[in-house]
């Protein structure tokens, strides 16, 4: 994703000048390391709050602001972690082709009812879920994950995968099964806004709790947190 200067004065002019505008929670990925270490389901986001005292910099209002060396280098691992979590997320784009193969076969009629279907699936059929968890394998993971068993909706194992499933179902039938290799930088900035999205939506669903304005999100969300808080 490119980090101009304009892109961050325009996001963090959104915060309120004030001390703690925001909750700072452990992100998804830390989430999954939580419960692949615990073995146990890591409970809602707003229990992994971060208990600091913050105060967003002014300074990253300014076109001209260059970030320390330190701040820098943090950017540009997140930034190298982002570009795994897209490469991952494409590869599971490729999956759909194996786990939902008549998405793409027949009339238009068919093809929507096929979509709908494994939709279906994703949403509510924990088995199916379970199955598709236990085929997942991490590289260079120094502990096993919590056997497919207990892994229910309320893990964030299942929401990750089950959110994941969902956005490359969507990509995988908008490309018509082909996407361009390799991706142009637009269409790499798209993948890399819908594993950021798909990221929210977790916490979100986790949490029962989610505000956005996006489609797509909320139709989603109707389908797997129908009990949820939703703001629009």
């Amino acid at each position: 994703m490119s980090h101009t200067p304009k892109k961050r004065s325009t996001c963090f002019s959104k915060f309120p000048r004030t001390a703690n505008p925001v909750d700072l929670v452990t992100h998804v990925g830390g989430l999954l390391r939580i419960e692949i270490e615990t073995q146990q389901p890591s409970g809602k986001p707003s229990l992994h709050r971060e208990n600091i005292r913050f105060q967003f910099n002014a300074a990253l209002l300014r076109d001209d602001y260059e970030l320390p060396p330190k701040v820098a280098q943090t950017v540009a691992e997140h930034t190298a972690e982002l570009q795994l979590d897209v490469a991952s997320f494409i590869n599971s784009v490729h999956l759909m082709s194996t786990l939902f193969p008549d998405v793409l076969a027949g009339s238009d009629s068919s093809r929507q009812a096929a979509r709908e279907a494994a939709k279906h699936v994703l949403a509510y059929d924990t088995d199916a879920l379970r199955g598709f968890y236990g085929q997942l394998k991490l590289p260079n993971a120094q502990r096993p994950l919590p056997p497919a068993a207990s892994v229910t909706p309320d893990w964030a194992l299942f929401r990750w995968l089950q959110v994941k499933l969902l956005f490359a179902l969507d990509v995988y039938c908008r490309y018509g099964g082909r996407l361009p290799e390799p991706l142009s930088p637009k269409l790499y900035e798209k993948m890399e806004h819908d594993v950021l999205d798909a990221q929210y939506l977790i916490l979100g669903v986790l949490e029962r709790s989610f505000a956005t304005r996006e489609t797509k999100l909320k139709e989603w969300w109707a389908l797997i947190c129908p009990n949820g808080a939703l703001y629009e």
